[in-house]
């Protein structure tokens, strides 16, 4: 006998999935294109592929990127400051990094971006030399419109929460404090008894 049918539950419930995600949105507050961003856009102004890339499956991959940048942003933001770099500058290493992982390849704190990595982009010539020289540094192999139009979808975008898992949580305790569904939250992100310290959870708005 069917589970749906010892439960009294319907085939169409039954063939929903259990955890649905809303649809991302736009910010309501808008960042304008920077002066590193204008001109990447005219220098590689073909975006149609690298936009696909991003929209499928509701935002995916940049959902991804949020969830490995987000615990990292003020530390890189730290760095921008520090040289006097463009806003889109503190996105750079989501872009271009690998982000360590723990337990079913979930992300696990920041990527290790070396202090060579802001000089560089002080150092360079122009925008189009910055962006260049950082594609040079990374391991992802993101093509320079992907990365332009990733850095304004991670701007823009109505992203989700991202919790850092402490120690001695639970996916339980992490639920109750977010308001989501247990199960929902380990299905989101791939955890359940493997969750460690450190790891970088989605918690999206059902």
């Amino acid at each position: 006998m069917s589970l749906a049918l010892v439960l009294g539950a319907p085939c169409s419930m039954m063939a929903q999935s259990p955890c649905p995600e809303a649809p991302l949105g736009f910010n309501t507050d808008i960042r304008l294109p920077d002066a590193w961003e204008l001109v990447w856009e005219s220098t590689w102004p073909d975006a149609r592929q690298a936009m696909a890339f991003w929209r499928e499956d509701n935002f995916k991959e940049v959902q991804e990127l949020w969830m490995r940048a987000s615990p990292c942003l003020t530390t890189w933001q730290a760095s921008v400051a520090t040289k006097d770099l463009p806003a889109s500058a503190r996105w750079l290493p989501a872009l271009v990094f690998e982000t360590p992982v723990c337990g079913s390849n979930v992300p696990c704190g920041c990527p290790e971006v070396p202090a060579q990595f802001w000089s560089s982009l002080e150092d360079a010539d122009s925008p189009e030399g910055a962006l260049t020289s950082a594609l040079a540094f990374g391991s992802l192999n993101l093509s320079a419109e992907r990365v332009r139009t990733g850095v304004r979808l991670l701007e823009n975008l109505d992203l989700p929460a991202v919790h850092v898992v402490q120690p001695g949580e639970t996916v339980y305790s992490i639920s109750r404090l977010h308001l989501v569904n247990p199960t929902c939250l380990g299905q989101w992100n791939g955890v359940w008894d493997n969750l460690q310290p450190g790891m970088h959870l989605r918690i999206p708005s059902p």
